[in-house]
């Protein structure tokens, strides 16, 4: 039951942010999310090693779109000001919520870097692509090259969420 409520609750606030910015109603991805979080350490975990995992990834994640805007990639929509590089919060908010799928409806991923780096490699491309058919996000490049570094980008990042959740847990000696 746990995993169900992990997976749902978390693509049902990933469509909250996608269609709030849409919607033009930015901040309900992100109430939407932390709704989630609340509820998934309330209900489903007291492991709290993974709060560090998701506030870590949720900087790394920001990090990472905010420089795939800064080198024009691809455009938010749903920034913080029209003038900000900064990947905005319903992005930080994806992030965060996907982190805390790790250890539960994602978990058979754990010690598969190679089923991880395909899963980066395929599904953070067909995020990107459905942000850009709901008008969350634009490409500022050619798409084919936009698709390519979201897929690199992913195809890392994803094994090595992975990776530093074995070492946390490892850390805190769970």
């Amino acid at each position: 039951m746990k995993n169900i409520f992990n997976i749902v609750g978390f693509q049902l606030s990933w469509w909250g942010c996608v269609l709030g910015v849409k919607s033009g109603i930015v901040y309900l991805g992100p109430v939407l999310m932390s709704i989630f979080l609340i509820l998934h350490f309330y209900f489903y975990t007291s492991d709290y090693t993974e709060i560090r995992l998701i506030i870590l990834f949720g900087l790394i994640g920001t990090m990472i779109d905010t420089s795939m805007a800064y080198y024009g990639i691809f455009n938010y929509n749903g920034t913080y000001t029209p003038t900000t590089f900064i990947a905005p919060l319903w992005i930080t908010s994806m992030w965060c919520g996907f982190s805390a799928t790790v250890n539960h409806s994602l978990s058979w991923l754990k010690n598969r870097y190679f089923a991880s780096i395909l899963l980066g490699a395929v599904s953070g491309p067909l995020s990107y692509l459905a942000g850009v058919k709901f008008g969350a996000i634009e490409f500022s490049t050619l798409p084919i090259i936009a698709i390519g570094v979201v897929a690199l980008f992913y195809a890392v990042t994803i094994p090595l969420i992975y990776w530093v959740n074995e070492r946390l847990i490892k850390n805190n000696g769970s």
